[in-house]
């Protein structure tokens, strides 16, 4: 139990802040108040405080430069508007990535029970578990039980593909391509992959912008994806997808113009995005100092205007 922080009221929340340099001149201390107790926590709302630099010495020494509390809550609401529709796009993909697979068995000639039962039959012990551990859980689930009460364990790759997550579908993707040498489609999976973290990430309310400074990318970008952007500099692309959080971020994006074959669904995510980045630079005068902010919003808004022009 080493590191115990005790829990903190609201006035002490901002008289934290303060004693880390943060201001008050952007919003009222009674606002931000306000805004802690009725919108956010305190806890998730100091996280955007890493994308400011500290002082390094004097008498300012580790208190944040330029940082004012209304920052904090400008990033905050960016991630959340962004959040809500990475998510969404992710579950676009989702669909779509099913309505590639079905097509490419069905190119094969596969009857679509076989593939089902050639995979399960390829998985380990602790995999097979797993997946019947999902389908028992399922059984009764309002959404799906009735797929799998209807089909008893035989089931064919088009209902099996709506009763399993999204993590057993991209193994089964992986499966299926390998299976039926579908080589054009193996770079799909390692879309699916990532896609597959980020979408964790926004459905349990992480935050995604929380440190756009880190080094810390897991994975190098796709080469396919690359390119696409090559219209943006190189050093600025190999500079910004450092960031593992940025890389996931412009992999989804790409990942969705490439699946998405809907004109409706495209046009819909367009317009969102491009409600998002006036969001983003609504109050992008406060950022005027901070570099870092700056190039990672202007960044994204290039990608967009390239992938969805």
């Amino acid at each position: 139990m080493r590191n115990q922080k005790p829990i903190l009221n609201t006035n002490e929340q901002i008289a934290h802040l303060q004693s880390k340099g943060v201001k008050f001149n952007l919003i009222s201390v009674d606002e931000a108040k306000k805004y802690l107790e009725l919108n956010n926590n305190y806890f998730k709302l100091r996280a955007y405080r890493k994308n400011f630099p500290k002082h390094p010495d004097g008498p300012l020494k580790g208190q944040y430069i330029n940082l004012d509390f209304a920052m904090l809550k400008d990033l905050a609401i960016i991630d959340m508007h962004l959040r809500y529709l990475l998510l969404q796009m992710s579950l676009d993909i989702e669909h779509f990535a099913k309505v590639r697979l079905l097509k490419a068995i069905e190119n094969n000639n596969n009857d679509g029970y076989s593939i089902v039962i050639d995979y399960i039959d390829s998985l380990s012990p602790q995999r097979k578990r797993i997946l019947q551990e999902e389908l028992a859980r399922n059984q009764n689930n309002p959404y799906c039980g009735g797929i799998i009460s209807k089909y008893n364990g035989c089931y064919p790759i088009w209902a099996f593909i709506e009763i399993i997550t999204f993590g057993t579908l991209i193994h089964l993707y992986d499966f299926c391509i390998t299976k039926l040498c579908l080589k054009k489609m193996k770079s799909d999976y390692y879309l699916l992959s990532t896609i597959r973290e980020l979408r964790n990430a926004a459905a349990h309310n992480n935050c995604f912008i929380y440190d756009m400074s880190a080094n810390d990318a897991q994975h190098k970008p796709d080469p396919k994806m690359l390119m696409a952007l090559k219209n943006i500099p190189t050093t600025t692309k190999q500079k910004r997808f450092k960031n593992e959080r940025t890389r996931q971020i412009i992999t989804l994006l790409y990942t969705h113009k490439t699946f998405v074959s809907s004109q409706g669904v495209f046009s819909a995510r367009k317009e969102a995005l491009n409600k998002l980045i006036e969001r983003i630079f609504h109050h992008i005068d406060y950022y005027a100092d901070n570099k870092m902010i700056l190039s990672n919003f202007n960044f994204l808004k290039n990608v967009v205007d390239i992938l969805y022009p």
